[in-house]
């Protein structure tokens, strides 16, 4: 990959790096900071702060794919500044551009990614 094409994978890493880290920290601004509603008399104060803890830790739940999906970034810029961007990390195969452009910091080809998942769910059953 020349140096041109690793700048643009490393400008659109760093753009969804930062939308992501964005969206974290107003998930957890937005879930973190509120306080429990203290409880009435009637059963619909019960469904109402169930519904609110059920909505904050489905949010919870996304700030932590995202967090996930932030540290996959980081690892991915990591590579392009080792030289090692692009190459599948199981096969030593190059990753196709077309992939890349989908999901920059793939570590594997397609092909490899679904060995490794097939593997996984072979594991449980």
């Amino acid at each position: 990959m020349n140096k041109r094409e690793l700048q643009k994978f490393e400008k659109l890493l760093l753009k969804e790096r930062e939308r992501l880290v964005s969206e974290v920290q107003q998930i957890e601004e937005e879930n973190l900071g509120e306080s429990e509603k203290p409880l009435g008399e009637d059963f619909s104060s019960f469904a109402e702060v169930g519904t609110e803890s059920w909505d904050r830790e489905t949010a919870l739940r996304v700030a932590g794919a995202e967090s996930e999906a932030v540290r996959e970034i980081d690892e991915a810029l990591e590579r392009i500044k080792a030289g090692t961007f692009g190459v599948c990390e199981g096969t030593g195969k190059t990753i196709p551009k077309a992939r890349l452009e989908v999901f920059p910091w793939a570590r594997y080809t397609v092909e490899h990614q679904e060995m490794i998942e097939r593997e996984g769910m072979m594991h449980l059953r």
